[in-house]
């Protein structure tokens, strides 16, 4: 129920973030990267699948450099240039394009001082506006707009200074960046009326249809991936190929095309483009000559990342032409997509671990950009980079409310099971992110099992209030130092601690483990006394425990029912040691271990055998030792204790006994009572003795 409740908690926190990120997009920082998007997915266009072919229905006359270095053009003003551009004109016109589009603006006329001076440019142009061919463009501004003379502004049917017919301006919009990504297909005039672009308006004398129907913006999002080029003839070029009367040449190249007249220089009239990162060195767009070769060692070879206006109006008309330009999502579809890209990322990282979720993550992101780019080709200007940065801030933000989740979750496990379950399965537990199950395993573990000597008698005249202190007292040091050597304790029985070494976490030697736990508890005890019912000033009785330590196979785990359960152990390993703690009151020693710590432990400890005994509830004898410290080994002679016990084996019990003595009145307290053992077996002796005690006839 509470992982439901967190996880509904993240559901409803993750769809409000990425809602968020969302509304954050609708900002302006939003918008620039979308208008980043279009000129990257041109970039990734033009790297896949290269530039688009050259047009042959759209071409373009240039004032170029060529143009400026032709001894026909250099040394005169462009507004000294009429005679040329009107015979280069007629030329075209007589090779019947289907629109012709002035993107030059002369401003000025020589008419004034050599009457007559413009006549074949206003007679050209006279001619292509009979026709319904001509667009004569100009610029429009918040003031006053530059336009051509009036003399061609009549030459193009105007009847008087504010009549615009066959004129249309070619203005091109940019962005805030100083990009353009866009040409307007109609604009606002201060009268309340639109006119038509110069490409819209070209477009329409080209085909006599309306180019705003069908579009439901007055703008063109401009599409140079799907646009083709516009091949480029010289002004110069095609002023050679008009005076030699090579009407052939004209009506191969303009026949049929539309055809706009303007300037491709280096420097002037360039504008950034959407299409800046995808373009191609110059004079790659280059069509045939008619009578002067191209000198290409004139040109720079350099991809330039700025445009020339007459080929952004180009690409428009061709974009207008085919219906191929790109269009945006709305807003609110807009709004939708990037909440959900946002919302994938961040729940993706909620709901896995960060090492699975980081690679689907980056299929999440590669799958978008694929989207996005076959968005691109069918036409839809989809917010690349705009998705991908929600994804990024999404994606930490996901991790973030994790962490958080999964901390509060491993805090509330933490506090459910820390009493209850050992530290390293409570690890364990928060680790797996899961909680404990019923379960156990069969492990090679050591018991330890201690007990207070004499509790009956220490407490049975101490209230239960400070009673529980005191032993809350000895139960703390004792865990302490059981968990200081690597152990858990299991429970608390009465008086009684069990202890275990090797579960849940597997040591290098658990034997070692204990018996150093266990000399630690002793040594604790005797250091600092802790006492039930007061203190040593004031009649309290003094802690004195004894230990049992076995090692062997037990089943540890979680058991229990599903209601209720604990960590513990169970099986013979556990009666073991239980049955060692109640032999060291007879043996009056504190700590009493079996033959398999013995053997673990023999090169970390000096042990000292004590007997050979049949505890209760087991057949198997079980062979004890005293596990001693280095200052309890020093005392004692050990080799002559081995050499008595085995005379107490053999059954020469009378020869033990002064054996024993002689240790006893060295000090050695467990002699002294094997003295009155053996005496007492000397004088009553004792049929079928295999040197083997049945725990309880002592």
């Amino acid at each position: 129920m509470r992982g439901s409740l967190r996880g509904r908690r993240n559901l409803i926190i993750s769809l409000g973030l990425a809602a968020l990120i969302g509304a954050a997009s609708l900002s302006s920082w939003g918008m620039a990267l979308d208008r980043l998007s279009i000129d990257l997915l041109h970039l990734v266009h033009f790297r896949i699948w290269g530039p688009p072919p050259l047009s042959d229905e759209i071409a373009i006359v240039a004032v170029d450099e060529e143009t400026y270095r032709d001894e026909h053009f250099s040394n005169l003003p462009q507004a000294l240039w009429t005679p040329e551009l009107g015979n280069v004109l007629d030329a075209v016109l007589a090779a019947e394009p289907k629109a012709v589009g002035i993107d030059i603006i002369i401003g000025t006329t020589a008419d004034s001082i050599s009457p007559g001076y413009d006549r074949a440019w206003l007679k050209a142009l006279q001619k292509g506006a009979k026709s319904g061919k001509i667009v004569l463009g100009y610029t429009k501004h918040q003031t006053d707009p530059v336009r051509p003379t009036i003399q061609q502004r009549w030459a193009v049917g105007a009847k008087d200074i504010r009549d615009l017919k066959n004129q249309n301006p070619a203005n091109i919009q940019t962005d805030e960046d100083g990009v353009a990504r866009s040409v307007p297909i109609s604009i606002a005039t201060t009268t309340g009326k639109s006119e038509l672009g110069l490409a819209a308006a070209v477009l329409e004398r080209a085909t006599g249809t309306d180019p705003t129907l069908g579009q439901s913006r007055d703008e063109l999002l401009l599409n140079f991936a799907a646009s083709k080029r516009a091949p480029v003839y010289s002004l110069a070029d095609l002023r050679a190929c008009a005076e030699a009367g090579d009407s052939a040449f004209f009506k191969d190249n303009f026949a049929g095309r539309i055809v706009l007249l303007g300037g491709v220089l280096d420097v002037e009239d360039r504008v950034l483009t959407s299409g800046r990162f995808a373009t191609l060195p110059d004079g790659q767009d280059l069509g045939p000559r008619c009578r002067i070769p191209a000198d290409m060692s004139k040109f720079s070879g350099v991809a330039r990342n700025a445009m020339p206006g007459v080929l952004i109006h180009a690409a428009a008309l061709d974009n207008l032409l085919h219906e191929n330009g790109l269009q945006k999502l709305t807003p609110n579809a807009r709004f939708g997509l990037l909440s959900l890209l946002a919302f994938v990322s961040m729940y993706l990282f909620v709901m896995a671990k960060p090492w699975r979720a980081l690679p689907v993550w980056l299929v999440f992101v590669a799958i978008w950009v694929t989207a996005a780019l076959a968005a691109f080709v069918n036409l839809l200007a989809a917010p690349l980079v705009t998705g991908a940065i929600a994804m990024s801030l999404a994606a930490p933000a996901g991790l973030a409310l994790r962490m958080g989740s999964m901390d509060r979750a491993r805090r509330q496990l933490r506090n459910a099971f820390s009493l209850y379950l050992p530290k390293s399965e409570v690890d364990r537990l928060v680790k797996e992110e899961k909680l404990p199950s019923l379960g156990g395993e069969l492990r090679d573990v050591t018991i330890l099992f201690s007990d207070i000597a004499s509790y009956s008698t220490l407490s049975e005249r101490v209230e239960p209030g400070p009673l529980v202190d005191d032993l809350n007292r000895y139960f703390g040091r004792m865990t302490d130092i059981v968990q200081a050597h690597g152990g858990f304790v299991d429970k608390f029985i009465g008086d009684g601690v069990l202890a275990i070494f090797g579960a849940p976490l597997a040591r290098p030697n658990s034997a070692v483990d204990a018996v150093r736990a266990s000399l630690a508890m002793i040594r604790s005890l005797e250091d600092d006394p802790l006492y039930i019912g007061g203190d040593g000033q004031n009649g309290g009785g003094r802690i004195a425990i004894r230990i049992g330590l076995h090692r062997g196979e037990a089943i540890v785990g979680n058991i229990g029912s599903s209601q209720r359960f604990n960590y513990t152990v169970m099986g013979d390993a556990v009666n073991v040691a239980s049955r060692l703690e109640g032999v060291g009151k007879h043996y009056g020693i504190p700590i009493v271990a079996s033959e398999h710590i013995q053997e673990s432990a023999a090169q970390d400890f000096t042990f000292r055998e004590l007997d050979f005994i049949r505890v209760i509830g087991r057949d198997q004898p079980v062979r004890l030792y005293q596990p001693l410290g280095p200052e309890a080994a020093a005392k004692l002679d050990l080799p002559a204790f081995s050499a008595a016990l085995t005379l107490w084996r053999d059954g020469r019990f009378a020869e033990a006994a002064k054996a024993f003595a002689a240790l006893a009145q060295n000090g050695d307290e467990l002699a002294a009572r094997y003295v009155t053992w053996a005496q007492g077996y000397a004088e009553t002796p004792m049929s079928g003795w295999e040197g083997i005690i049945q725990q309880g006839t002592k």
